[in-house]
């Protein structure tokens, strides 16, 4: 009985400690790029000159920022389904759908959809001449606040197969199944 309750205790401090850095790193990034933006950008006069502003504010933005919804968007919705079929599959005792999808992570290329405009977003927030420096910090800060989180949140729901939490409700021997044996057994007549 000792080893469940340790095990459900390590459960809870593997929990508390993802979730602390689930909240935790977005704070940290995003008071480290504010901290950048005020004592080398703003404090030496880097960023872009006044005529970029209606560009910048009315063009640029926008057109990125709807880009990076529509590809945050889709990831997170392609995690929160494997997440889903992976949590399926074990309720209702489905090996082979499980194997299936185990092991399957997102594609590369829609981790550089979604990055490639993160980046975007964070350099224009950087660079942009604001009128006050509390707009400038708050305004830095809540760019790269919501698209660290996004990227964290979407990669571990990309991996959350390997926690202990998780792995604690899959049946013991289903850890040890070589998923290409398994399917290469399932074609064999």
């Amino acid at each position: 009985m000792a080893s469940g309750n340790d095990t459900g205790k390590e459960i809870k401090q593997e929990l508390a400690r993802k979730y602390t850095v689930i909240l935790l790193m977005p704070i940290l990034v995003g008071l480290l790029l504010v901290f950048f933006w005020r004592y080398v950008l703003y404090a030496n006069g880097i960023y872009f000159n006044e005529k970029a502003e209606t560009p910048v504010l009315y063009l640029i933005i926008p057109l990125v920022g709807f880009i990076y919804v529509i590809f945050a968007s889709i990831a997170v919705n392609s995690a929160l389904d494997k997440y889903k079929t992976i949590t399926k599959s074990i309720t209702q005792a489905d090996v082979e759908t499980y194997l299936l999808h185990r092991e399957a992570k997102m594609p590369a290329l829609l981790h550089i959809l979604v990055g490639a405009p993160s980046l975007i977003l964070v350099l224009l927030a950087v660079f942009f001449n604001y009128p006050e420096i509390y707009i400038g910090g708050v305004a830095v800060f809540s760019i790269v606040f919501v698209v660290s989180q996004t990227w964290i949140i979407v990669t571990e729901l990309d991996n959350f197969h390997t926690r202990k939490s998780f792995k604690a409700q899959v049946p013991q021997h289903w850890h040890e199944i070589d998923t290409k044996s398994f399917f290469e057994s399932k074609v064999r007549p």
